[in-house]
């Protein structure tokens, strides 16, 4: 650690007493900072194990900036006056009808007989594990290979994740991966779906789950409007499903989330547990201590006329699958994401050879304004097991999902793009490759995705 001088505070310490509450504010990015004021101590005393493993830092765009994103936000015109609609009547809070309204949909969607919005996708799965009636003595079988939401919620109500290792060939843990990190102590397990691919074994994992006892939950947050092998939704296989309604999710809220259940039973549990534990009968008498995990009115106001546009939007991410996989499935050294029966996924990703040939891949996109992102880092691995309470659990080995965060991206994929927008960035794809030496201008120029965005939402004005 960097030494310090005599008399002189850390940086991030004297920032702090520097800040003040009136005027402007020191930081209103959501980015916090480091809880040490050089970069480098953030890993310094990591041990060899993730510091070795870790992402390298982000690739920057060229001076032109993102000519492609990795996502987009898409809605329509109707949000927008849903919004204001809201906003006139005075229908802006969780108690407003707007939130009825996106419950009975996603009810219609999933056809269960419970759903509740949340503020996002992570108080949903804090309130369905709650609904669980875990405690620190059970266990949840969780994937390593997915978003660290999963693993905190899990902590959030005093339980222990346990990492389990994605199957060979696949995103996500089958049977067998699960069965492997058992133990008399396991009271659930959370599938996730990654990236929008079905988990190949969920008809057979809910059946074991309902052999031994087992809660599922359905983390459905990148897999909305996917599904099964058998033509099933994702997230009606399990006792609840948790989806994120989050601005680079297929369709959105801004922010914001559902929790939805398969039996009528957990209906006034579940909205307790969103609610302080309020009871109806007795406005102020709470008997369970729970989070404040509601939507607001505007929020579901500007979400709920997307919902009946999930199935063109899934239908659309499975031409953009297409796509990808028509142009680079023949590229030497390149390997395109899990196929399952529908493909459709919220993300296409692609997994290189090694490590050092992916973040170079990233560079050249990013240098010609093509945003990428890593795949997930395990979170077995992630530095918060060594800074906090579970040192050691970076030691054990998960093959198949260390591997995929080593190699593995994932492409501009979102609703405004088009058959020659995903030609094009397969082009710079099969340059970095050697597979073409001339590519041909980019069909779109810088700022085109908010002007397609205004061409969709004044249409409404137009008819």
């Amino acid at each position: 650690m960097a030494a310090q001088v005599e008399g002189q505070q850390p940086k991030s310490v004297s920032r702090m007493q520097d800040a003040t509450t009136v005027g402007t504010m020191l930081n209103p990015s959501l980015y916090i900072g480091s809880i040490v004021s050089d970069p480098q101590d953030r890993v310094s005393i990591l041990p060899p194990r993730i510091k070795e493993s870790m992402p390298s830092p982000e690739p920057k765009p060229g001076e032109a900036g993102w000519l492609y994103r990795v996502l987009e936000p898409y809605y329509s015109r109707e949000s927008v006056d849903n919004v204001m609609s809201a906003m006139m009547s005075g229908q802006i809070s969780s108690g407003a009808a707007w939130p009825r309204r996106l419950a009975e949909q996603i009810c219609q969607l999933y056809r269960v007989p419970v759903a509740l919005p949340t503020s996002s996708g992570a108080s949903a799965l804090h309130v369905a594990l709650l609904a669980c009636d875990l405690g620190p003595q059970d266990h949840v079988l969780v994937p390593s290979f997915t978003m660290v939401a999963v693993a905190n919620m899990v902590k959030m109500v005093g339980s222990r994740p346990i990492y389990c290792d994605s199957a060979p060939g696949s995103l996500n843990p089958g049977t067998e991966e699960l069965l492997r990190k058992a133990t008399p102590r396991t009271k659930a397990v959370i599938v996730c779906h990654t990236y929008g691919v079905a988990c190949r074994d969920i008809r057979e994992i809910a059946d074991l789950c309902k052999e031994r006892g087992w809660w599922l939950i359905e983390d459905i947050c990148e897999a909305m409007g996917s599904r099964a092998d058998n033509g099933e939704l994702v997230g009606t296989f399990g006792d609840f499903a948790v989806a994120s309604l989050y601005a680079n999710k297929p369709i959105t809220a801004g922010d914001g989330g559902w929790v939805h259940a398969r039996e009528p039973k957990h209906h006034d549990r579940l909205k307790s547990l969103i609610n302080h534990g309020f009871d109806p009968a007795y406005h102020f008498l709470h008997f369970e201590t729970a989070p404040n995990a509601k939507m607001n009115g505007l929020g579901a106001a500007f979400v709920c006329s997307q919902v009946k546009l999930l199935p063109h939007i899934m239908e659309h991410r499975g031409h953009l699958a297409t796509w990808y996989r028509e142009k680079l499935s023949d590229v030497p050294g390149l390997r395109c994401m899990e196929q399952r029966t529908h493909d459709a996924p919220w993300v296409f990703g692609v997994e290189t050879t090694d490590r050092k040939t992916r973040d170079n891949l990233r560079d050249h996109l990013a240098a010609r304004g093509i945003e990428t992102r890593n795949y997930f880092y395990p979170l077995h691995l992630e530095p918060v097991n060594f800074y906090g309470s579970e040192v050691g659990i970076y030691e054990v080995v998960l093959a198949n999902a260390e591997h995929s965060a080593q190699v593995g991206l994932y492409l501009p994929t979102h609703s405004f793009l088009e058959r020659s927008d995903v030609f094009y960035i397969c082009s710079l794809i099969h340059e970095f490759y050697g597979v073409c030496k001339e590519v041909q201008p980019a069909p779109r120029q810088h700022g085109w995705a908010d002007q397609e965005r205004s061409r969709l939402l004044a249409k409404a004005d137009e008819s």
